[in-house]
């Protein structure tokens, strides 16, 4: 199989970035992963490769020369809160797009791969879904002039180390009582892995080029269903007290003045929209195949010791 050159991943050092780079590895030349904060990402050195790079992808001219010579560009960037003045949906969503475009148009490459969001849309309610939809329209308006471009749009991505389950599970565990905000928002997630395999995919496949695709997994889930799977795996009880629209948007306001922003306005006005779609690419495996193996301990400890069973090794 011929290696697919040089290939520089924004946003490599997170959850589904740091996937695509395991997988892509081996398939190219050379892989570039741009961070702010190498000395918090150096495990990803391991990785054989793979080129950690200090670099503020904000900053345009620092963006530009790291894309020299690149062959292929793909944005797994994204926020669901925001954090600071720098750290906006404006500036890590569309702005940033901006930038992203005007450094491949000048270093003339040809491939882009971009992850955005289920929903997403210039008029949606939440803040997340315009700045993710003014991203999606700036790609299809501008980039596709001069470069091929393809677009992903998953529902919840899940996997060992993803921030839903692991953040739900965690406070599931010492919370005997969950007042759950928007019980009957509808989502259908994706496995990372399966995601990662869509867009290396179609990393060479023309047919994807000027592309839009929505992500989702196989079976569609009530926010309250989630919750409830979760509980199962971890193999705990809890009262979880159902919230109507009233009782949820309150709940925002008051969860996002707290320390870690676990539930915003804004991401009480991204649940107004089901995450569910019957077009696009689909997953095959569910929730029930895959989190109850890494939320639950013995579960995961028994997948281990198979694996060291499968390998020839007794302990």
């Amino acid at each position: 199989m011929k290696k697919l050159g040089k290939i520089v991943i924004l946003g490599g050092t997170g959850f589904i970035g740091s996937q695509l780079s395991v997988k892509l590895s081996p398939l190219c030349n050379k892989l570039s992963v741009l961070t702010r904060n190498v000395e918090a990402n150096k495990d990803l050195k391991l990785i054989p490769n793979l080129e950690l790079i200090h670099a503020d992808v904000l900053d345009e001219r620092s963006l530009n020369a790291e894309l020299i010579d690149s062959n292929i560009v793909i944005n797994t960037i994204g926020i669901l809160n925001e954090t600071d003045d720098e750290n906006t949906f404006k500036n890590l969503h569309y702005e940033l797009i901006k930038k992203i475009s005007n450094a491949i148009k000048r270093n003339k490459i040809k491939r882009y791969l971009h992850i955005s969001s289920l929903n997403a849309h210039p008029n949606a309610l939440s803040q997340y879904l315009v700045t993710k939809g003014l991203a999606e329209n700036y790609i299809r308006d501008n980039m596709n002039y001069y470069c091929n471009t393809t677009i992903f749009r998953p529902s919840i991505v899940f996997g060992e180390h993803d921030s839903f389950f692991n953040k739900f599970s965690t406070i599931l565990k010492f919370s005997p009582i969950f007042p759950l905000a928007c019980p009957n928002s509808k989502f259908m997630p994706i496995y990372v892995s399966e995601l990662t395999d869509f867009i290396i995919d179609s990393i060479s496949d023309s047919s994807s080029y000027g592309k839009l695709f929505d992500v989702t997994g196989p079976k569609e889930y009530t926010f309250r269903e989630l919750i409830n799977i979760t509980l199962s795996a971890l193999k705990i009880k809890r009262i979880i007290i159902p919230l109507n629209y009233g009782l949820s948007k309150l709940q925002a306001n008051i969860f996002q003045r707290l320390p870690g922003q676990l539930f915003t306005l804004d991401n009480f006005l991204s649940l107004q929209v089901d995450s569910c779609s019957t077009e696009g690419l689909k997953g095959k495996l569910s929730i029930e195949d895959i989190v109850p193996g890494y939320l639950n301990i013995t579960l995961k400890q028994k997948h281990f010791e198979n694996l060291r069973k499968k390998a020839g090794r007794s302990e």
